[in-house]
């Protein structure tokens, strides 16, 4: 189990790492400083999760991810995550375009691995052209304690998210 568990991180850490830096046509995308503020009367379950991991990927907050991120994430958000992930500098490059709130924000539930797991997505960029969503995706096993699912950079298309549930399901 321990040797599988190794293999499994090393080969994550190969994987992203040869994914790129965040160069297009040989020239390097620079991201304006976003502001995004987390203070609002009410939130929606997650809400103020995911502005927290928008803001953190916003600052380049290593720290702020880590702490809502699973161990096998933790094992390969190091100090050139922010550099050598060519997702992770489009994300954020749609961070610098938000207008600030959320477009929609949607629920589903599944069973995985014999637990009950809540997923929340919560949009912020469309691309008009090929109507593919850009959002926060979160999970939680209590529907209080919300983790990033994945790194929580989530590409949908708009016919997936009508498929889910405005609500939080009971």
């Amino acid at each position: 189990m321990k040797n599988t568990l190794v293999s499994l991180i090393a080969v994550t850490t190969i994987l992203l790492s040869s994914c790129g830096g965040n160069k297009q046509d040989g020239k390097t995308t620079k991201v304006k400083n976003v502001e995004i503020s987390v203070e609002k009367d009410s939130y929606k379950p997650g809400e103020k999760d995911a502005l927290i991991i928008l803001k953190a990927y916003a600052d380049k907050d290593l720290e702020t991810l880590k702490s809502y991120a699973g161990f096998a994430q933790t094992n390969v958000m190091d100090e050139d995550y922010f550099k050598t992930n060519s997702n992770v500098s489009s994300f954020r490059e749609k961070i610098a375009s938000w207008n600030g709130s959320f477009d929609e924000i949607r629920y589903y539930e599944d069973d995985i691995n014999f637990q009950h797991v809540y997923f929340m997505v919560a949009v912020f960029h469309e691309n008009p052209e090929t109507e593919q969503l850009t959002a926060v995706g979160l999970k939680s096993l209590d529907k209080e304690k919300w983790k990033m699912s994945g790194f929580g950079t989530k590409y949908i298309k708009k016919e997936k998210l009508a498929e889910m549930s405005t609500e939080l399901p009971e």
